[in-house]
């Protein structure tokens, strides 16, 4: 038997066109998330900057002049700054700085000239923009250099309309020569180095006097130096995510029940020395706190890592005694963690494994105020304790590390669409009913639910089982945008699940007219082909998903495991071990590429992908079941046997494991054990043929 998968659509969308092509869909989101990990879009490549040699090609000379960054460099734009003579550059980053400047301040012996053109406004658009100037020095005219006015000028970057030309070691006079996009062309003799020149159309060749003073005394900008203060305060709250933890006396408790009043959730550990002393200072400022009518509680997360790994763990209860700490406490559940970064990356847009301490400060409301990624203070504590219920002014400036004016007013933002997006994150990752609470309370303001609110909505039901109001939920995003096509994989993918392809072949169909490239509904529908049979429908559906999304793991799977299923042997190890290199940790690709070996009797190629699955998957009691047989196939009985039993013993009825121990006990001699086996098996599935051939074959009816 091999694996089948079938794939609902990938979520979330990011604003993209319901139906656009899945794999430009899915790198667009594996890019962001890259970025959201903290990872460069150039890969930290540092920045270059080229000297022309003068015919023989160009030298990076950046590390030499000290500007080779590493930042994510996007526009870059010339201008003479200083107006003394020589190119200085603007550049913008996508991360900080922002903008950097640099200015050119190499010792100069050469001279230059800068020129500006200004069309007539009739034949030529008053910038002059399409303009073409040549220059050239009287006494060397072959050192003509020429220069084309543009409006924009690399990627959103616009350089000084000023034309800035560097005449090397050149004498005496310069002529000019202007090609007007009108179709004019004028020559403009007796310009000299060192000059700044406004050439109009029609005109002259008028100097113009640098309006700035020398370089030595223009001043270096001036920075405020910023207000660091600890913790994110959030000018628009959010809902902080329901915690379990388990309190002093073993009782589950949430952090629900401190509604009413603000609370500092704090995560800490007792290794971490920070922690510690930042618990002891709580702890001395207990009354303090009880008489703000506000507490902390203190989750210990010992022992608990997103991976699930291995960290040190102390006794936290002791810890909290030596301190003096009576405040609430308790020891955090092992889905708190990613609930936490859930929340971390939507208010940074930042991926980031969680740092010890954190805490959260949440008003009376239950709404995240506050984010601390560090030690917190106790005064830093109480004075954001008392401004929570600051005007929005105060709490405007918190925000900000520098004083200044507000270009869009941060709290003037759409709250249900914001919720709609923090419950989406969650559903995406992992978290279901936490991502239908937030949900529940989206009220959009005089609108009715978007398509894609409504289709979010339907995935969190979806994955919480909740198939009825999955449905319902699917068909009105479908009411609501008849054409978007991942509400119709989505719906058609429940009814794929229910094994009625009748009704999900005709939703398949709809979003692959409007999308003929729709990876989610071509994969389906080959799903759909074989299960009828149609294995060349099939193929060719599949063949053209992989084609079109190469690295899609689903795909791959589904390709191989057709080619399994039509004995293509080569052609499906190839798919399924391409999966296994794009998804390591998706067992399908390995029970199939197992099965394969099986089925070419490589048992010891067998042996090792079910073993790996059964390592990182126990419950998956197929592998055990293929296991039995790789072992079996390589006489190594005993083994087989345990493997074998493992299934039986996992609660799996399966005539077939019963019959694989029967194979292995007659192999071991023991008769009377591997007929109670087959009987077994015979209970299950009566005509089972291999068992009934087994019995025949030893008399053992």
């Amino acid at each position: 038997m091999f694996l089948w998968r079938r794939v609902a659509p990938q979520s979330p969308e990011e604003g993209l066109k319901p139906t656009a092509t899945p794999g430009y869909t899915r790198n667009f989101r594996d890019l962001n998330r890259l970025i959201s990990e903290g990872n460069s879009f150039s890969g930290y490549e540092r920045n270059p900057l080229f000297l022309n040699l003068g015919g023989k090609g160009f030298a990076n000379v950046a590390g030499l002049l000290g500007v080779d960054f590493d930042d994510d460099a996007r526009a870059v734009a010339m201008v003479d700054w200083d107006r003394d003579g020589d190119l200085d550059i603007w550049v913008t980053n996508r991360t900080s700085p922002r903008v950097r400047l640099l200015r050119n301040n190499q010792p100069r012996e050469n001279k230059s000239v800068v020129i500006r053109l200004i069309g007539n406004g009739t034949t030529t658009n008053s910038d002059a923009v399409g303009a073409r100037l040549g220059i050239w020095p009287d006494l060397q005219p072959e050192q003509k250099q020429i220069r084309t006015v543009r409006a924009g000028e690399g990627f959103l970057a616009q350089s000084s309309s000023w034309m800035h030309l560097g005449l090397g070691g050149s004498k005496g006079t310069l002529t000019a020569s202007v090609a007007w996009p009108g179709g004019e062309t004028e020559t403009f003799t007796g310009l000299k180095a060192g000059e700044r020149y406004l050439i109009t159309q029609g005109g002259s060749a008028r100097r113009v006097p640098a309006k700035t003073p020398p370089p030595a005394v223009v001043p270096d900008p001036e920075f405020l130096e910023p207000r660091i203060e600890p913790g994110l305060w959030l000018a628009n709250r959010l809902p902080f995510p329901n915690l379990k933890y388990t309190d002093g006396n073993d009782k589950e408790r949430s952090t629900n029940e401190f509604l009413g009043k603000p609370v500092l959730v704090n995560l800490w550990a007792t290794w971490c020395e920070p922690c510690v002393q930042e618990l002891l200072e709580f702890a001395g400022n207990a009354d303090a706190l009880r008489a703000l009518n506000a507490t902390v509680l203190a989750l210990n997360v010992d022992g608990l890592t997103l991976d699930r790994g291995e960290t040190k763990i102390g006794d936290a209860k002791a810890e909290l005694a030596r301190l003096g700490y009576t405040l609430p406490s308790g020891t955090a559940h092992q889905e708190n963690l990613g609930k936490i970064e859930t929340l971390i990356e939507f208010i940074s847009s930042r991926r980031e494994p969680l740092s010890i301490p954190t805490s959260f400060l949440l008003d009376n409301r239950g709404q995240v105020a506050a984010v601390y990624q560090g030690p917190l203070d106790w005064e830093k504590f109480r004075s954001d304790l008392a401004l929570l219920k600051a005007p929005p002014a105060s709490q405007l400036a918190r925000l900000s590390p520098r004083p200044g004016r507000w270009f869009a007013n941060p709290l003037q933002v759409d709250f249900s669409a914001r919720l709609s997006e923090y419950a989406t994150l969650f559903a995406t990752n992992g978290f279901p009913a936490e991502a239908q609470d937030l949900f529940d309370l989206v009220k959009p303001s005089g609108r009715s639910a978007s398509p894609q609110e409504l289709y979010n909505q339907a995935k969190a039901a979806s994955a919480q089982r909740k198939i009825p109001e999955a449905k319902k939920l699917f068909r009105a995003a479908i009411e609501a945008d008849p054409n978007y096509g991942q509400a119709l994989t989505g719906l058609g993918a429940l009814f794929l699940m229910e094994k009625r392809p009748d009704l999900a072949r005709p939703l398949f169909e709809r979003a692959l007219a409007i999308d003929p490239n729709h990876a989610t509904a071509l994969i389906n529908l080959a799903i759909i082909d074989q299960s009828r049979g149609d294995q060349a429908s099939a193929l060719k559906r599949l063949g053209k998903v992989v084609e079109l999304n190469p690295d899609y793991a689903a795909a791959r799977l589904n390709l191989g495991s057709l080619y399994a299923s039509m004995k293509d042997y080569p052609k499906a190890i190839e798919q399924l071990e391409k999966t296994i290199q794009l998804d390591p940790k998706q067992p399908s690709a390995r029970l199939n590429l197992a099965a394969v070996y099986l089925e070419t009797q490589q048992w010891a190629k067998a042996e090792k992908h079910y073993l790996s699955v059964s390592k990182s998957h126990p419950r998956l009691h197929h592998s055990y079941l293929g296991l039995g047989a790789a072992l079996a196939g390589q006489g190594r009985h005993s083994d087989a046997a345990v493997s074998f039993r493992k299934v039986i013993t996992g609660g799996l009825k399966s005539a077939k494991a019963y019959t694989g121990l029967a194979r292995s006990l007659l192999a071991l001699g023991d008769k009377a054990a591997a007929k109670q086996a087959l009987e077994a098996a015979i209970k299950i599935a009566p005509n089972y043929p291999a068992a009934k051939q087994i019995i025949q074959e030893n008399d053992l009816e």
